[in-house]
């Protein structure tokens, strides 16, 4: 066993005590958050005396198993699950006390109350806390889900994303108001159906971050990853004669003490060479020419991403001519050293499905008529937002509502209501 692990497995140890557990398993993962790599280090720790059922579904752990995934780095707890009742050191018995269990949470996290994360949701047993800097939300950001016993024991504790500490914010005033973005907020209203008697459909305005220069931010996902733009359209001669073979589905590698020592970069972070596009262009071909052997000219690859142990593949129609062709999009799976194919997903059927439902057609009075309606229900909140491009989050408006308009009637009603 590696020191590191060694090192990990002792502080787990003494920190909550396990003193009558004995470790069954233990792992490293490796995550990509924002623009860097994560490591985590998870572990399954089973009562003394306690037995483990193998079965050909799986293993089966015992009740009181506690599971306890930490960073390594920080040695922070992302994940304390308890599989059946049980109790260790350092949980409070009950936490269903606002204030016991939010300086749990603190002690667990080193994150502050109302400065690093806050209360967005709860019910009787279920409390739902997001990331914050200095009580205005981020996104994307770390979410901490707590879910209780019916006495107020813990059943879960459970962390993800990135810790509001380590965030590079550009804090500024927020003076963003409705008023400085009338014009934007019409272009978001936009049309859903929905299924009730004497309805087909309704308005509502599209949530839609916005900077206090007044323009449109999309939020960055948690998962980059290297990632090409292409408009390489996909032509062949003739229709292929061989059958294509479909490699299976493969693991990624395991991730080592020795990468987490190195802080190895997520392999999705790799560049994609100019050497690995061509050759990947003439595999997509191959697989193109042999699943649509009549659409020459027809495909066109889109993007080309990392998705370890695959380069993921995104192609579209050439030339739409429809709402389906201009919606349809083929994704295909390669091995990322072989360039093997291993899946094709084409959603066609999904867009088809889509198309039967015809949308409305609004003359600009309309649309005054349906912003009008809904503008005293709009509403903008500060969010700071993860800008890839600045590699920080900027302060900015969430533009949102929870009513929606009803042409039908001309009412305005609730979301959550349809």
């Amino acid at each position: 066993m590696h020191i590191i692990t060694t090192q990990l497995i002792e502080f787990i140890l003494e920190k909550y005590q396990l003193n009558d557990y004995i470790l069954y398993e233990s792992s490293y993962a490796r995550h990509k958050i924002n623009d860097q790599t994560v490591y985590s280090f998870e572990t399954f720790w089973i009562p003394r005396g306690a037995f483990v059922i193998e079965e050909e579904d799986g293993t089966m752990l015992p009740e009181g198993t506690v599971q306890i995934t930490i960073d390594p780095v920080t040695k922070r707890t992302t994940t304390l699950s308890f599989h059946g009742p049980t109790s260790i050191h350092s949980v409070p018995d009950d936490l269903l006390d606002s204030t016991t269990r939010t300086a749990w949470i603190e002690s667990e996290t080193d994150m502050i109350h109302g400065t690093h994360f806050m209360l967005e949701e709860e019910n009787d047993t279920f409390f739902s806390y997001v990331s914050c800097h200095e009580g205005i939300r981020l996104s994307p950001g770390c979410f901490i889900h707590l879910t209780l016993t019916e006495n107020g024991q813990l059943d879960e504790l459970f962390l993800y994303g990135p810790h509001p500490s380590d965030h590079h914010v550009n804090q500024e005033p927020f003076a963003l108001t409705l008023e400085d973005i009338d014009s934007l907020a019409k272009q978001q209203i936009k049309w859903f159906s929905y299924t009730k008697p004497g309805h087909q459909y309704a308005h509502t305005v599209v949530e839609t971050f916005v900077t206090q220069e007044g323009s449109i931010l999309v939020p960055s996902k948690l998962d980059f990853t290297s990632s090409l733009d292409r408009n390489d359209i996909l032509t062949w001669a003739n229709s292929s004669t061989s059958i294509l073979k479909r490699h299976p589905f493969q693991s990624a590698a395991s991730v080592t003490a020795e990468d987490v020592i190195m802080q190895t970069e997520h392999p999705d972070f790799h560049p994609i060479s100019q050497e690995t596009v061509n050759a990947c262009r003439n595999a997509i071909q191959k697989i193109v020419q042999n699943v649509y052997p009549s659409e020459s000219g027809q495909w066109m690859i889109r993007h080309i991403y990392r998705q370890h142990p695959y380069l993921a593949v995104k192609l579209s129609r050439a030339h739409p001519t429809s709402y389906v062709d201009q919606q349809r999009r083929v994704t295909i799976l390669l091995d990322e050293k072989t360039l093997d194919w291993i899946s094709l997903t084409d959603d066609q059927e999904l867009h088809t499905a889509l198309a039967s439902v015809t949308p409305p057609e609004l003359e600009d009075h309309q649309q005054d008529i349906i912003f009008n309606a809904l503008r005293p229900y709009l509403l903008l909140t500060p969010r700071y937002v993860f800008a890839a491009s600045k590699g920080q989050y900027v302060l900015c408006g969430l533009l949102d509502s929870n009513h929606a308009y009803l042409p039908a009637t001309n009412e305005v009603v609730l979301m959550r209501d349809l």
